[in-house]
């Protein structure tokens, strides 16, 4: 699920949810791994593959939310702030960028100089600044409303930066596709990453690719993703268990999601009363009633929420021999301030308890890390991600 994601997608996946199912629902599984994708997808037993060695420079990055995906220039960010990142711990920053907007019509679909120079100035910056640098395709709602119809112009968008960027170094990876949804299956996407990994090849062929799974990139789906026999492909998934904590009182999310107030880790001192004036659905009250009386281990605003998850991860990269990475977790900044950093504390040594990189949502929006007027981390943030093991 996406902090910025435009109305029409908000729309269109709260009209799809089934009333009496959370976000976290969707995206079960069991907690012990069992090998179950297609046979095609062939496990690779060598863990010294160049994406294996591609994804230590991708352990703990940032997401510089709600600057290039989304409609016309969002956020600003400054060249100094790249030091910043670099400064405070991270070792790589994703660019999310939602390139259609400044294609043109078809066949051809050609880029406007103007993006190219947005994201170069991100990609030079973070480079310059010892940064791996993550960019995607962000947001391309025509690939999720009708795949077919699209790839003609997810394949000229990609050939169009994979030329762009082909003598660029190493650090540099390329994600195919940020949180796949809708129409957009985890089956339906296999082949056209295939067609597209082997069109950035042409340009590319020794450059780190990311692929993520439908469902919103969900680690439930994971059993579905085939990807070809390409040594060089990271698999990405994001988490934002337990949601009702991590988007509490999101303006783009529905009235399920707007109760404020919850902490993290439950169960709460006092217990939370329901917004009554949200009409709260029973699915939403009886995490509520969990929330205010399961004792810590078990409650659902808690590590109980994702732990089973990222070993799940874990398993399937072992098994596989796919490297995971972990896209995107954050917490918006509606939650109390202690609570985002034990929330974030939480996530990041579960993450690293199962060997998984990992990089928050986000640099200085709505789950912001930075404060911008303040040029220092959100209070407790720092220590959150950054501190020592004992």
């Amino acid at each position: 699920m996406k902090r910025i994601l435009p109305a029409c997608l908000v729309l269109s996946l709260l009209m799809w949810w089934p009333p009496n199912q959370s976000f976290a629902q969707a995206d079960d599984m069991e907690n012990n791994f069992t090998p179950a994708n297609p046979p095609e997808l062939k496990p690779i037993t060598s863990h010294q593959t160049p994406a294996y060695k591609a994804a230590k420079n991708f352990q703990h990055g940032v997401n510089l939310g709600d600057y290039l995906e989304a409609g016309r220039w969002g956020l600003k960010v400054d060249a100094d702030e790249f030091a910043a990142m670099k400064r405070e711990g991270f070792d790589h920053v994703r660019v999310p960028i939602g390139w259609h907007r400044y294609a043109g019509a078809a066949p051809d679909f050609t880029l406007s100089p103007e993006i190219f120079s947005r994201v170069d100035f991100a990609v030079t910056n973070a480079l310059n600044n010892q940064l791996a640098v993550m960019i995607n395709i962000h947001h391309f709602d025509a690939m999720d409303e009708n795949p077919t119809q699209a790839t003609a112009e997810f394949l000229k968008i990609w050939q169009q930066i994979a030329a762009h960027y082909k003598n660029f170094p190493a650090a540099l990876a390329f994600e195919l596709d940020n949180e796949p949804h809708d129409h957009a299956t985890t089956e339906l996407m296999n082949p056209i990453y295939a067609q597209t990994i082997a069109e950035i090849r042409q340009t590319n062929p020794q450059r780190t690719l990311v692929v993520e799974p439908g469902g919103w990139g969900g680690s439930g789906e994971l059993k579905n993703l085939v990807l070809p026999p390409d040594d060089n492909l990271i698999v990405s998934v994001h988490c934002y268990e337990p949601f009702h904590f991590t988007h509490q009182g999101a303006s783009w999310v529905g009235a399920d999601f707007k109760q404020t107030g919850i902490v993290f880790p439950g169960p709460p001192t006092t217990p939370l009363q329901p917004d009554l004036t949200l009409n709260p659905k029973n699915y939403v009250l009886n995490w509520i009633e969990k929330y205010n009386t399961l004792p810590a281990k078990k409650n659902p605003s808690g590590p109980v929420a994702f732990a089973a998850k990222l070993k799940y991860l874990h398993d399937w990269s072992d098994y596989y021999g796919r490297p995971v990475h972990l896209g995107e977790f954050g917490a918006i900044v509606n939650a109390d301030t202690a609570s985002r950093a034990n929330f974030y504390s939480a996530f990041r040594r579960a993450c690293e308890s199962e060997n998984l990189g990992w990089c928050i949502w986000d640099w200085s929006a709505n789950f912001r890390y930075w404060d911008k007027k303040n040029h220092a981390p959100q209070p407790g943030m720092h220590d959150a991600l950054f501190a020592k093991k004992p």
